[in-house]
C-alpha cells in the first residue's frame, strides 16, 4: 500500500475506536471476556515458543486466530488502562471529561454544515436552515461577499449551536476552486467527525432528518453519496437531455478523516464540492433526495443564465447548450412525491 493508503486506514479504525460499537479487531488486550467455548478450545495466555513477540496477550491473540476464534473490542464505554502508578494522575481527569451516561452527547458523531452563501436572505436561507437546524450540531458558512443580512439570519435561525461564518470583501466565484478549497480549510479548523455541504437553496426530503443520525453511525462508510433534483416550481423539477441531475450520485455528506491527502479538480467553474479523490474512502449510494430550488424562480434562473454566460461563455466547463436551456419556455416537469 502507498502512505495515503496506510494512513487513512489507520485512520479509520483509530475513528472506529472512538465510536461505540462493538468492532471486530485483530488483537486485543486487558479486561477481556474469554467464553467457555474458547478455553476447551484450547485460547490461552501461555507463550508460544516459536514467536519472539513480547507480552501474553499478543499470545494469546495469535492463538486464538489460529484456531479461527473472532475477537471484538466493545467501545460503547471509554477505559482508562492504568498500567504505572504515573498513570493515576490522568485519571481523575479522564472521569471529569468523559461521560459515561447511555446515549449521551458525547458518544455520538458530530454533524458540521458546510455552506457558502452570498446574498441569500430575500430566497432560501431561513427556510434551509430551519430545516437543516433540527439535526446538525455545528455549522461553518462562507459568506462570499454578501450585501445584505444573511449572516444576521444564520446567526438568528441557528442561534444556541456553534456558529462560524467566514467573510469574503470580494466573491471569490469567479474562481471556484479556490472557494470550495477554502471553504473545505475553514470547516476541517473544528475537527468534525461528518461534514455536510449544501447550498443555501438547497434542502432534503423529511426522510433525511430521520436518518441521518443512522447513516452517520456506519462505520464501514466514510462517503454518502445523493441524487440532486433540481426543481423550476415549488412542486414539480425539470426532466430532459440538459437537465436530469437526478441520475446521478454526488457526494454531499463526508466523514472527516484526518490526514486524508485532498486531490482537487483545479477548474475555475463546476470543480466540485470535495476533492474528486473522495472516492478512494468507503462510499455508498443513498435513495434520500435533494431538492435543489435555485431554478425554481424565473428571475434566479435568469440571473444564473447570465452568470454563466459571464463566467463560462465557450461552455469549456460546462455545456453551452444546457446554458442556453435555461431560457426554455417549453419544459417537461415531474411532480415531486415524497
Amino acid at each position: 500500500m502507498t502512505d495515503s493508503e496506510i494512513n487513512t486506514r489507520y485512520q479509520t479504525f483509530i475513528r472506529q475506536m472512538r465510536t461505540p460499537g462493538v468492532h471486530k479487531v485483530g488483537g486485543l488486550g486487558a479486561c477481556t471476556l474469554i467464553s467457555q467455548k474458547a478455553l476447551k478450545a484450547g485460547v490461552n495466555f501461555n507463550r508460544i515458543e516459536n514467536l519472539s513477540f513480547w507480552g501474553e496477550d499478543r499470545h494469546f491473540c495469535i492463538r486464538a486466530a489460529a484456531l479461527g476464534i473472532s475477537m471484538y473490542v466493545d467501545t460503547h464505554l471509554p477505559a482508562y488502562h492504568i498500567y504505572r502508578d504515573s498513570d493515576l494522575e490522568g485519571a481523575m481527569e479522564f472521569l471529569d471529561r468523559t461521560d459515561m451516561g447511555e446515549g449521551s452527547e458525547a458518544s455520538r458523531p458530530k454533524l458540521t454544515l458546510s455552506m457558502v452563501m452570498k446574498n441569500e436572505s430575500e430566497r432560501y436561507l431561513r427556510r434551509v436552515l430551519e430545516e437543516i437546524r433540527d439535526y446538525i450540531d455545528e455549522a461553518v458558512i462562507i459568506d462570499d461577499g454578501s450585501t445584505d443580512n444573511s449572516a444576521e439570519v444564520c446567526l438568528e435561525v441557528l442561534k444556541g449551536m456553534p456558529v462560524r461564518i467566514i467573510r469574503n470583501d470580494i466573491s471569490k466565484f469567479s474562481n471556484e476552486i479556490e472557494l470550495r478549497k477554502m471553504q473545505w480549510k475553514e470547516t476541517v479548523k473544528s475537527n468534525p467527525d461528518w461534514i455536510l455541504n449544501l447550498d443555501a437553496d438547497e434542502v432534503f426530503e423529511n426522510r433525511f432528518k430521520e436518518e441521518v443520525r443512522q447513516l452517520i453511525s456506519d462505520q464501514e462508510v466514510d462517503v454518502y453519496c445523493f441524487r440532486l433534483y433540481d426543481f423550476w416550481n415549488e412542486t414539480h423539477y425539470r426532466e430532459d437531455e440538459h437537465w436530469c441531475a437526478h441520475q446521478y450520485y454526488r457526494p454531499f455528506l463526508i466523514r472527516y478523516r484526518e490526514g486524508f491527502e485532498c486531490k482537487w479538480n483545479d477548474r475555475p467553474q463546476h470543480c466540485g464540492r470535495f476533492a474528486e479523490n473522495v472516492f478512494e474512502l468507503p462510499h455508498k449510494l443513498s435513495d434520500i433526495r435533494l431538492k435543489h430550488l435555485g431554478w425554481v424562480k424565473k428571475e434566479d434562473r435568469m440571473a444564473k443564465f447570465k452568470r454563466y454566460r459571464e463566467l463560462d461563455p465557450d461552455g469549456t466547463y460546462g455545456s453551452t447548450e444546457q446554458y442556453q436551456s435555461i431560457l426554455d419556455e417549453n419544459h417537461n416537469l415531474v411532480r415531486f412525491e415524497e
